[in-house]
């Protein structure tokens, strides 16, 4: 049903589940359902449209100011804007599954990122950010001293630094996890169902090396103290990772290429942890998204 009255029910089970969600970040169950946030809007925005979601967002923002810390409100908007983003594009019959995915991603890094500006401009949020990162690095280093004595704590990275690290790892599972279990569900409402490639088909976009450069250009040019340079060398470090990843990917192509077991893949993995070896892979990558290497190897088959 998609007239009003099913649209109105909707809403309101929209609304009963989102609720149940954030209740249950005041439990052990958190650690699951923090990861699932954007799937009732998403799935509400699939069905029906976003102008059709904003209501009920406005509804749980309403409640969200009245119940609960300004702060919360970051995390509606976080949720809403990222599942109703997510279900616009799977509802649009010119979509993938990859088309998505980056969506959700560049709606929740953005929201996330003028949430931050907004929180530090209002309750200057990133001073108790850093005291909280201060306490925990001491009480770890603490553990470390008292397990090995001898053994030298490396100084507390500067907090601009692992920021941008800190949104990714909110970001992309809570993105990857609600694209599951939504596509799941819409498949039973007869929608199409749009997955992400398989990863021997993973292509990042050439746009990734234009920020790349920029981020590592712009790490040179401040002050190794400032918190330009942490956040730019913060997101150096995160493109590394992605450009890692696309040389796992390029790997994976190359197993299905000779018909090999992915298994072999898990060496690759391993080999992460050993500098040189990292380092191949993440130059792979780069070569990976750069070049048309792969589409000349599927033209020698």
């Amino acid at each position: 049903m998609t007239g009003p009255n099913g649209k109105v029910r909707d809403g309101v089970i929209l609304c009963g589940v989102f609720t149940v969600l954030i209740a249950s970040l005041f439990t052990p169950l958190s650690i699951l359902t923090i990861w699932f946030l954007p799937l009732p809007f998403f799935l509400y925005t699939a069905k029906h449209s976003w102008p059709s979601a904003v209501p009920p967002a406005a509804v749980i923002g309403v409640l969200t100011l009245i119940l609960l810390h300004p702060l919360w409100m970051i995390g509606v908007v976080f949720a809403a804007a990222t599942g109703m983003v997510m279900g616009a594009f799977y509802r649009s019959s010119s979509s993938s599954g990859t088309d998505v995915v980056l969506a959700g991603l560049v709606a929740g890094a953005a929201v996330l990122l003028l949430g931050l500006a907004a929180a530090q401009y209002g309750f200057g949020v990133l001073a108790e950010f850093q005291r909280l990162w201060q306490e925990q690095w001491d009480l770890a280093a603490e553990m470390v001293q008292n397990s090995v004595p001898d053994a030298s704590v490396p100084p507390l990275p500067p907090l601009a630094a692992v920021l941008p690290l800190f949104l990714a790892v909110l970001t992309v599972p809570t993105v990857l996890l609600s694209v599951w279990a939504g596509r799941k569900l819409l498949i039973r409402f007869g929608f199409p169902d749009k997955r992400l490639p398989p990863f021997h088909r993973w292509r990042f976009p050439r746009s990734f090396l234009f920020y790349y450069l920029v981020s590592c250009v712009a790490a040179l040019l401040f002050d190794a103290e400032s918190w330009a340079y942490s956040f730019f060398a913060g997101s150096f470090m995160i493109l590394d990772i992605l450009f890692a990843v696309q040389g796992l990917s390029f790997l994976s192509f190359l197993l299905h290429r000779k018909g090999m077991s992915r298994g072999w893949l898990w060496f690759a993995v391993l080999a992460l942890f050993i500098p040189p070896a990292a380092f191949l892979l993440l130059v792979l990558g780069i070569l990976d998204v750069g070049t048309r290497w792969r589409e000349r190897l599927e033209r020698k088959r």
